[in-house]
C-alpha cells in the first residue's frame, strides 16, 4: 500500500479542480465577452458622433453654396471622410463614394469596413433631402490583447488551482501516511503470534481431547485462520508493490481444492456446504500467491455473509471460476460500490473492507473479467471469466 491517494479520492479532488477550474474560466469568459462588447458598443458610439460632426460640415457647405446664386458649384470634399447627398425621393445627386449604396433606411451602420451615417436634410439645399457620410472604421484593437490577457489568466489559475490542491491534500496526505505506518507496524507484530498459534494447534494431539475440547480447539482455529486471512491481505497491500511477480502455469483446479479444504472447518461452523463443480487440470498462468489471495477473498466473503446451513457452490472450467452463495445478497448501489477500499456495507462482520479491493487489482492486471449478480435475501454469484 502506498501513501497516494487512493482512486477514490483523486476522482472527488479531480472533480472538484474541474470545477473550481471551470466555473473560474467562465467567469473569465463572461468578464472579458463582457469588456470587449462594451468596447465595441462604445467604439460604435464614437463612430456616430464623429460622423455627426462631418455631416454637419456637408450641412454647412451646402448652406453656402445654397445662398451663392451661381450655376457653377463645386461639391464639398475632404479628405477624412466622404459623402453624398439624395432628393426627397432617395435618388442620388451627388457622390464622392467608391461605390453605391443600395438603400438608405438605416440611420447608421457598418459595411465592408466603412461606417455610415444617414442625415436628413431640412431646408432642401441644392434640392438635397438626405445627406449620407462615410468614413473608414476605426478597427477594435483588444481582441488579440484580450486573448492573450484571458491565457495569462487562465496559466495562473491552474497553476494557483494546483498549489491550493496540494495545500489541502498535505494534511490528508500526512494523515494516510500514518495509517500506512500504523498498519505496517500492526502487521509484523501481528506475524508472530498468528504463526505460533496456527503451528500449536496443528501440532495439538486431538485424539485424547474429548467433543467439547475439540470444539474449542476448531474455534480457537477458525478464528486464528481468520486472522491470518486478514494479515494476508495486508500483507500482500504492504508488498505487493514491492514484491516481484512469478507467473508461472499454475493448476487453478488444485488450489482451488486446497483453499476451499482451508476454509472446511470455518464452512463447517456455520453448517454450510460446500457444492464443487471443479474441472481436473484447469491451467492459469499467473502469480500463486495473487491467485490464492483471489480467490481466499471471495471464498471468506461468501462464507462470511451467507446463512447457517446453506451452500455455496463452486464451478471452474477452462474459462470460468464463479462462486454462487445463499447469503443476505447486495443492492444494486452496494455493488456499484464493492472495490472501494475500506467500505463495509455490514458493519456487524469483521475485517477491513479491503478484499475486493485486492480482488479487483488482481483481476485487473491479469485481464480478468468480473461479474457480480446479487440479489437481497437471496445470494450472491461472482463469476470470474478469462
Amino acid at each position: 500500500m502506498d501513501t497516494n491517494l487512493y482512486s477514490g479520492e483523486k476522482k472527488s479532488i479531480l472533480y472538484v479542480l474541474g470545477l473550481y477550474l471551470s466555473s473560474t474560466l467562465l467567469l473569465i469568459a463572461t468578464l472579458f465577452t463582457s469588456y470587449y462588447f462594451y468596447e465595441k458598443d462604445q467604439l460604435m458610439h464614437d463612430e456616430k458622433e464623429t460622423l455627426k460632426k462631418y455631416a454637419l460640415k456637408i450641412e454647412d457647405k451646402l448652406s453656402a453654396l445654397h445662398e451663392v446664386n451661381n450655376h457653377d458649384y463645386k461639391y464639398p470634399r475632404f479628405n477624412n471622410f466622404k459623402s453624398a447627398i439624395y432628393d426627397i425621393d432617395k435618388n442620388l445627386i451627388f457622390s464622392t463614394f467608391d461605390d453605391d449604396i443600395e438603400e438608405l433606411e438605416n440611420k447608421f451602420f457598418i459595411k465592408d469596413s466603412k461606417s455610415y451615417l444617414i442625415t436628413s436634410l431640412s431646408p432642401y439645399y441644392m434640392g438635397a433631402a438626405y445627406i449620407v457620410v462615410q468614413k473608414e472604421t476605426k478597427n477594435l484593437d483588444i481582441l488579440n490583447a484580450l486573448i492573450y490577457l484571458a491565457i495569462i489568466v487562465v496559466l495562473i489559475t491552474i497553476i494557483t488551482s494546483f498549489f491550493l490542491v496540494n495545500l489541502v491534500l498535505k494534511p490528508i496526505r500526512e494523515n494516510i501516511k500514518l495509517l500506512d505506518n500504523f498498519i505496517k507496524d500492526t502487521t509484523h507484530e501481528l506475524n508472530t503470534p498468528i504463526t505460533a498459534i496456527l503451528t500449536n494447534i496443528e501440532t495439538l494431539d486431538s485424539t485424547n481431547c474429548d467433543e467439547k475440547t475439540l470444539r474449542k480447539l476448531d474455534r480457537i482455529k477458525i478464528a486464528s485462520m481468520g486472522i491470518s486471512n486478514i494479515y494476508q491481505d495486508l500483507v500482500y497491500l504492504l508488498l505487493n508493490h514491492k514484491t516481484s511477480t512469478q507467473n508461472i502455469d499454475l493448476n487453478l483446479s488444485q488450489i482451488l481444492v486446497q483453499r476451499v479444504n482451508y476454509f472446511a472447518n470455518m464452512a463447517n461452523m456455520k453448517k454450510i456446504k460446500f457444492v464443487l463443480k471443479i474441472k481436473e487440470d484447469v491451467h492459469f498462468i499467473a502469480d500463486k500467491q495473487k491467485m490464492e489471495r483471489l480467490i481466499d477473498n471471495i471464498l471468506s466473503n461468501a462464507i462470511k455473509y451467507t446463512r447457517k446451513s446453506t451452500a455455496i457452490t463452486v464451478t471452474l472450467n477452462e474459462s470460468m471460476l464463479s462462486i454462487e452463495d445463499e447469503g443476505k445478497g447486495m443492492s444494486k448501489e452496494e455493488i456499484e460500490k464493492i472495490f472501494t477500499r475500506y467500505l463495509r456495507f455490514d458493519k456487524s462482520q469483521g475485517g477491513f473492507g479491503i478484499g475486493y479491493s485486492i480482488i479487483k487489482s488482481i483481476i485487473d492486471e491479469y485481464n480478468i473479467k468480473i461479474d457480480i449478480k446479487s440479489k437481497q435475501n437471496k445470494g450472491t454469484k461472482v463469476t470470474l471469466t478469462w
